[in-house]
């Protein structure tokens, strides 16, 4: 029944899509039509997700600018081909060999609701998914809420006189941590933008920290201020997810699902955000700013008894499959990391570079995860692009973490040591973008280090660069 409704559902999203493009070939998605500006006002050089100035601006106040549309809906298309030796590669990786093949359809929802009211809801359909990172079951077709961020927003504007000049205010009900974020130093907004659901090489390195892209998927909510377009701060709240009535937000997730188990947390946990935005000068403008996360995560009774390293009380367990081992313990994630961005934008000109430095500690005494009661990570991801007169593009992207030895990265096939997750990959990219809402990107992920090494890292003779993976896509937006 399931798979039926997701078959509808992707046939649906197909056909609202081809009648998009065929009643109207210069319609723009929902945003642009709703603010009449074109793809280039919000999007640095068209670079979607990239904001400029005015995109920031437009997101801060509850993409709210402009007139409510009567459909306020848009959809985005996303589909290629993945080629790789090795790259990570789940059971039933055998699309992912050079085959043009859809990725995803993404359903946008939201915009304007009210005068202080709005909402970017996405929703996706992913084909032949790697819905398990271990491989242990075949990819899947899913659907799935995607990011979610509804805001509610107020904007003081005083005179030259005042200290307070300008003052943007909301609040966000949100399911991913760094989703409000408007920087694309964040985690969840920082290149590669766009990755293959055949292959998880194509977005990079390995391993990461807690606080990464789509890593804390849960119920959310904050409040955030920027000041005189200066300075920001944001405070955010995350709490389990996959029941009561937030479960929607974290669809499908939930603890009778046996390949999608919620992220179970404990209490309230706080996600943060502070910012210093430059003024633009002669189309320069630049931002510093420190974020963070503490993130206390129990794990499901499943993963308790598959555990090799569990060193805690067997944990009473009469509930779904995904129950929470809540008498198992969690495990503690202390995220801590300093980002910056620079953007440069004069027609025809757009050049953008952005970098983060994360350090994290994790504490695991009960060995639910992570066979040493206590591990460190420390990862520097870091990105620059220049696109030529909207229609021209390249980037290339540098990324590194490295981390204390541990059982969870796996082990040696011959020695039986520990791996750790050392790893460092080269992420080049060129595109051509005919439209703006149409761009043809080739991607190759360079790794020069993978799971501690570069030679025969795990003991089967294989090398870091067996990992290397090369993704053209079309991606297409209605």
């Amino acid at each position: 029944m399931r798979t039926n409704f997701q078959n509808l559902l992707a046939r649906l999203l197909l056909g609202l899509l081809l009648a998009l493009c065929f009643s109207s070939a210069n319609a723009l998605p929902l945003f642009s039509r709703q603010t009449g500006q074109n793809c280039v006002s919000c999007h640095a050089g068209g670079q979607y997700p990239e904001l400029t100035p005015y995109g920031r601006y437009f997101k801060l106040t509850a993409y709210t600018l402009g007139k409510r549309t009567d459909i306020p809906i848009s959809v985005q298309f996303v589909g290629g081909a993945a080629t790789s030796t090795n790259g990570n590669n789940g059971t039933g990786q055998a699309h992912q060999s050079g085959k043009l093949e859809p990725n995803y359809l993404f359903l946008n929802v939201g915009g304007k609701i009210t005068d202080n009211f709005g909402a970017f809801s996405q929703w996706y359909y992913a084909f032949d998914e790697q819905v398990s990172g271990n491989g242990t079951i075949p990819n899947q077709n899913q659907f799935a809420a995607d990011i979610q961020d509804w805001r509610y927003a107020d904007h003081y504007v005083g005179n030259d006189k005042d200290i307070v000049k300008d003052f943007i205010w909301g609040a966000s009900l949100n399911n991913y941590a760094g989703a409000t974020d408007v920087w694309n130093s964040s985690p969840m907004w920082m290149y590669p933008y766009m990755g293959s659901t055949r292959n998880y090489s194509t977005y990079g390195l390995p391993y990461n920290s807690r606080l990464s892209a789509y890593s804390i998927h849960n119920p959310g909510y904050g409040v955030y201020g920027y000041v005189n377009r200066n300075f920001y701060s944001e405070v955010n709240l995350y709490q389990s997810g996959g029941s009561g009535a937030l479960s929607w937000i974290t669809y499908p997730a939930s603890n009778s699902n046996p390949n999608n188990a919620p992220v179970y947390l404990q209490g309230l946990n706080p996600y943060f955000r502070f910012a210093y935005q430059s003024d633009e000068h002669a189309g320069h403008n630049w931002m510093l700013g420190f974020l963070g996360a503490n993130i206390n995560q129990y794990s499901s009774c499943n993963t308790v008894a598959d555990s090799s390293s569990y060193r805690g009380t067997a944990p009473t367990c009469s509930g779904p499959v995904n129950a929470p081992a809540l008498s198992g313990g969690t495990v503690k994630y202390q995220d801590r990391a300093i980002d910056g961005q620079y953007q440069y934008l004069v027609d025809p000109h757009t050049v953008t570079a952005q970098a983060r430095y994360t350090k994290e500690s994790i504490s695991d005494p009960t060995g639910i995860l992570y066979s040493n009661p206590n591990n460190k990570t420390n990862s520097f991801m870091s990105k620059v692009s220049y696109v030529y007169n909207a229609t021209y593009g390249a980037a290339v992207a540098f990324q590194t973490f490295s981390g204390t030895s541990d059982a969870y990265y796996g082990t040696n096939a011959v020695t039986g040591a520990n791996l750790n997750p050392n790893s460092t990959a080269w992420i080049p990219s060129i595109w051509y973008q005919p439209l703006q809402n149409v761009r043809l990107t080739f991607q190759y992920t360079a790794f020069t280090k993978y799971n501690g090494g570069t030679i025969n890292y795990n003991g089967l003779g294989t090398n870091a660069s067996a990992n290397n993976a090369s993704w053209l896509y079309l991606w297409v937006a209605m």
